[in-house]
């Protein structure tokens, strides 16, 4: 890595090529910032999922992402969002794999996160490595918490935030949820 990528801000390497992730399959996946074109291809990303991973990234009976939908996911508030893909290879090249996203709360210092993958992509480690990245530009954006519900049933997406050093604690308001924060 050069001297000028050493200094650049998370963001501005995203904006800058993209940053490549190591799966754990040995192969290198490009992770970069979403984009408008990417509406397609994340709403046939939604449909290959199970219902129980839609439901657990919705929180919510979402069976298809409407266009309307995916454009919104598409064009995050570049002041206070981002949202990265994972490009998919072989044959799912020209496809998005998944992806993490952080959006700014509205007391300017907290963010909060969200993270999915298609089938295909699960257990290579992406997920974590698309939140750290996330995490490191959120930090970056001034941001000095991260927050996020996960169903209570959602073993792997709990699992990974305990990993990650996420403090878990049962929703007052609702029991099927678990509040995850994070301080940066």
């Amino acid at each position: 890595m050069g001297h000028a990528a050493k200094t650049m801000t998370v963001r501005e390497r995203l904006d800058h090529g993209g940053i490549a992730l190591p799966g754990k399959d040995g192969q290198s996946y490009l992770m970069r910032p979403i984009r408008p074109a990417d509406a397609a291809s994340l709403m046939r990303g939604f449909d290959a999922m199970t219902d129980n991973a839609k439901w657990f990234r919705m929180l919510s009976g979402v069976p298809h992402l409407t266009e309307a939908m995916a454009m919104a996911f598409c064009r995050p508030d570049p002041q206070a969002d981002l949202c990265v893909v994972i490009e998919g290879r072989g044959a799912l090249a020209g496809e998005i794999l998944g992806g993490a996203r952080i959006a700014g709360a509205e007391d300017g210092i907290s963010a909060e996160f969200s993270v999915s993958l298609r089938p295909e992509a699960e257990d290579l480690g992406l997920a974590h490595k698309a939140l750290e990245t996330v995490f490191a530009a959120a930090k970056d954006m001034g941001y000095a918490r991260i927050f996020g519900s996960i169903h209570a049933r959602n073993a792997p997406m709990r699992e990974l935030a305990k990993k990650m050093g996420f403090r878990l604690r049962r929703d007052p308001r609702d029991a099927s949820l678990m509040l995850a924060e994070l301080a940066l």
